[in-house]
C-alpha cells in the first residue's frame, strides 16, 4: 500500500503543471503563452481556439528538452462555461425567494384578536401593512430577477463553446524545465484610451492610458501577465525593395507582399493591474501584472500615467471661428499611439476627440476647448476697390478693426493669426495692412501677433490686405 502511495504521489509531481500565462497586445493582435514546468517526458494537452492550425503554433523550450510530435484535434464542444456562474446565482436568488416568502406567511398569521387598546391596534396594522408592502415588493423584485436569469440560462444552453485541443509530446533529459507554447488569441478586443489633465495654476498636464479589456475564451484565468506593445504586430518589417527611377519612364514599382495582420474581436473580464513602462530597443512595452482573464467579463486597466511640465496660451483664429482656445504646449518623455482621448482642464471634462501620435521628446500641442473669458469683437471698417491714377492697376482693400478683452483676473498669453491670400500669379500683388506690426508671416499667409494681455487690459489690432492687379 505504501508503495502505490509512493508511486502515486511521484506520477502527480512529475507532471506537467501550467506555472505562467502571459497575453501579448498588439495594435492588431494578440497571442497567448503558456508556460508550462517540465519533469519528465510527458503529454501536454491544451485548449486553443478553432481557427487555429499548427502553423500558427510557436514552441520555446529549455535546451534539455526537445518536442517530439504535435497535433490538433477537430473542433469540440462544450457547455457555455458562464452557465456555472448563473445557475449559482438562480440558486441563490431562489433560496432568497423562499426566504421572502416564510416572512409573508408569518405576517399573514400575525393576530390582533387579543389586543383591546385601538391605539395599540392601528399602531400595530399599520407597521403589518407597511412591511407587507415592503416584502411584497421585494418577492416581485426577485421574481423578476430570476425569470432574467433563467432567459440567460437558456440562452447560454443554446452556445455551447467550440474549441480544439493541442496535444504536444515533448523529450527533456532533465527535470524541472520550461516549455512555452504561444498561439494567437483572436477573442480579445482591446481598446485603449486617454484622459488627458490639463492644470493652468500648476503648469503642468497628465496623461494617463487606460484600456478596456474584453474577452470571451475557452478557458479562464486567475493570473495573467500582459504585455501591450506600442506597434503593430506584422507591420512594414523591411524597407520596400530598390527600384532604379528611368527618366522619361514611368516604371510602377512592384511592392513586396507583406503578411496581413488579422484584427482582433471579442468581449471580457474585471480588474485592475499595477502597470511597468519599459523602453525597447526600437518599441515601447506596458507590463501589467496579476489580472484576471475571465470570459464574457470586462478589465478597466490603467496602462500608464505621466505628469508633464506645460505652458500654456490663448490661440485666436480670426481665419476660421474667431473664437479663443486654450493651448497646452508640452514635450512627453514617452510616446503614445493614436487613441480616443478625454480632455480636462482644471479636473472639469473638456470634450473627447481621437488624438494622433504622440512622439517622444519632441514638442506637441492640444488644445482644451474655447475661452470664453477672452472677448473679441470684430469690425470692418474698409472695403473699397478702385484703380490707380494711370489705370493701369485694380486695387481691391479689406481691412478689419479687432478688439480684445481679458476678462479673466490674470494676465494671459496671447497669440492672435490672420490670414492673408497668397498670390501665385506674378501679376497679382498682395500687401498686408497691420497696425501695430505682425511678429512674423509665413509663405502660406499665416500672420502671427504675440503679447500678454493683463486682467481687464483691451487691445486693438488692425488688420487687412490691398490686392492689386495688373489691367
Amino acid at each position: 500500500m505504501k508503495t502505490l502511495l509512493l508511486l502515486l504521489s511521484i506520477a502527480i509531481s512529475l507532471q506537467a503543471t501550467l506555472s505562467h500565462v502571459e497575453l501579448d497586445i498588439y495594435s492588431n493582435k494578440s497571442f497567448l503563452n503558456k508556460t508550462y514546468k517540465l519533469d519528465q517526458n510527458k503529454t501536454i494537452e491544451t485548449k486553443v481556439p478553432i481557427k487555429i492550425t499548427l502553423a500558427d503554433i510557436r514552441y520555446e523550450t529549455d535546451k534539455e528538452c526537445k518536442i517530439d510530435s504535435n497535433d490538433l484535434s477537430g473542433i469540440k464542444k462544450e457547455v457555455n462555461p458562464n452557465l456555472k456562474k448563473l445557475r449559482e446565482n438562480r440558486i441563490k436568488k431562489n433560496h432568497e425567494y423562499e426566504a421572502l416568502m416564510s416572512k409573508d406567511v408569518l405576517l399573514k398569521s400575525l393576530s390582533l384578536s387579543g389586543v383591546d387598546d385601538l391605539l395599540k391596534i392601528e399602531e400595530i396594522s399599520s407597521y403589518l401593512t407597511k412591511n407587507m408592502v415592503e416584502n411584497l415588493t421585494l418577492i416581485d423584485n426577485i421574481k423578476k430577477e430570476i425569470e432574467e436569469i433563467d432567459k440567460k440560462i437558456e440562452e447560454k444552453n443554446k452556445i455551447q463553446e467550440e474549441f480544439k485541443i493541442l496535444t504536444t509530446v515533448y523529450t527533456c533529459t532533465k527535470n524541472n524545465k520550461n516549455l512555452k507554447i504561444s498561439y494567437p488569441l483572436n477573442s480579445i478586443k482591446y481598446t485603449p484610451f486617454y484622459d488627458i489633465s490639463a492644470n493652468i495654476n500648476n503648469k503642468s498636464l497628465i496623461i494617463e492610458k487606460k484600456a478596456i479589456l474584453f474577452y470571451e475564451g475557452t478557458q479562464e484565468h486567475e493570473h495573467v501577465d500582459i504585455n501591450i506593445y506600442s506597434y503593430r504586430y506584422n507591420k512594414n518589417v523591411a524597407p520596400q525593395q530598390y527600384y532604379p527611377k528611368y527618366i522619361g519612364q514611368e516604371k510602377k514599382p512592384q511592392l513586396r507582399k507583406m503578411g496581413v495582420a488579422m484584427s482582433s474581436t471579442t468581449k471580457s473580464t474585471k480588474s485592475i493591474g499595477k502597470s511597468k513602462h519599459k523602453e525597447l530597443d526600437t518599441k515601447s512595452l506596458y507590463k501589467i501584472e496579476q489580472v484576471k482573464l475571465k470570459s464574457g467579463e470586462k478589465n478597466f486597466l490603467h496602462v500608464d500615467k505621466e505628469v508633464l511640465d506645460a505652458s500654456f496660451k490663448i490661440i485666436i483664429d480670426t481665419y476660421g471661428t474667431n473664437k479663443a482656445y486654450l493651448e497646452a504646449v508640452f514635450k512627453s518623455k514617452k510616446s503614445y499611439s493614436p487613441a480616443r482621448a478625454n480632455y480636462f482642464l482644471n479636473k472639469n471634462i473638456i470634450s473627447s476627440n481621437y488624438i494622433e501620435k504622440i512622439e517622444k521628446n519632441k514638442k506637441t500641442k492640444l488644445y482644451f476647448g474655447e475661452d470664453e473669458h477672452i472677448q473679441i469683437e470684430k469690425v470692418l471698417i474698409k472695403t473699397l476697390d478702385q484703380k490707380t491714377f494711370f489705370g493701369d492697376k485694380n486695387i481691391s482693400t479689406q481691412n478689419w478693426k479687432y478688439t480684445l478683452t481679458n476678462k479673466k483676473p490674470y494676465t494671459t498669453n496671447i497669440e492672435f493669426i490672420a490670414r492673408v491670400p497668397v498670390s501665385k500669379n506674378s501679376d497679382i500683388e498682395v500687401k498686408t495692412l497691420a497696425q501695430p506690426k505682425f511678429d512674423k508671416q509665413n509663405a502660406e499667409g499665416k500672420t502671427i501677433w504675440n503679447f500678454k494681455l493683463d486682467a481687464d487690459e483691451k487691445k486693438e489690432i488692425i488688420f487687412g490686405y490691398d490686392i492689386s492687379s495688373s489691367k
